[in-house]
């Protein structure tokens, strides 16, 4: 009966030393997760942290010419013609791209900025919000890691960054606006032969 009892007694120990060792491991990985996270969030290198609807104004470069465009009172105008009907669903969309933008690296040391084709960039993107004005200058794509250089207001760093804002800014006003409302294009034709 003894012995039993001795060999309960030992089950128990190692059953308690088991959840013991189980807890230990399961609090050591979670804060070697921690850890991770903190040392990936110190490394993170933010260049843009907007909301689209603080943006009240952008402009970018499109086949040689600076297209601008305004928000007044939640309606998106093309600058320059403020007739042409502008679809906000579009504008949302092509802004996507630049409200959070992050780099992977950044470099400080360089020869010249053609390296990086950032002496000419393929693209020069100006955001507008109530706490001011940020530009992003898009520069040519690594293509073996296939990401772009990109320049940040007068910083004189050059970043490197998986963002999509080098395509994504490549619309003419004609992408942007309105699609053609075909219900009410047909509606005079129909009232036409009904008086015939």
């Amino acid at each position: 009966m003894k012995r039993q009892k001795k060999q309960f007694l030992i089950l128990v120990i190692l059953l308690i030393l088991c959840v013991a060792a189980y807890v230990g491991i399961r609090i050591y990985n979670q804060k070697q997760s921690e850890k991770e996270e903190a040392k990936e969030a110190a490394e993170k290198i933010t260049l843009t942290d907007l909301k689209s609807d603080d943006i009240t104004a952008f402009s970018y470069q499109y086949e040689d010419q600076t297209l601008e465009f305004v928000k007044e009172e939640d309606t998106w105008y093309y600058n320059k013609d403020k007739t042409i009907p502008i679809d906000s669903s579009k504008i949302t969309s092509m802004l996507s791209g630049i409200l959070s933008v992050e780099a992977t690296d950044k470099i400080t040391d360089y020869d010249s900025l053609s390296d990086y084709g950032l002496d000419n960039p393929s693209n020069t993107i100006t955001v507008t919000t109530a706490d001011g004005t940020t530009t992003l200058k898009v520069g040519s794509e690594n293509t073996m890691l296939s990401e772009y250089y990109l320049m940040k207001d007068e910083d004189q760093t050059v970043y490197l960054s998986s963002t999509s804002v080098g395509t994504s800014f490549a619309k003419s006003v004609e992408d942007l606006t309105k699609e053609p409302d075909t219900e009410t294009e047909t509606e005079p034709a129909e009232s036409e032969s009904a008086t015939e």
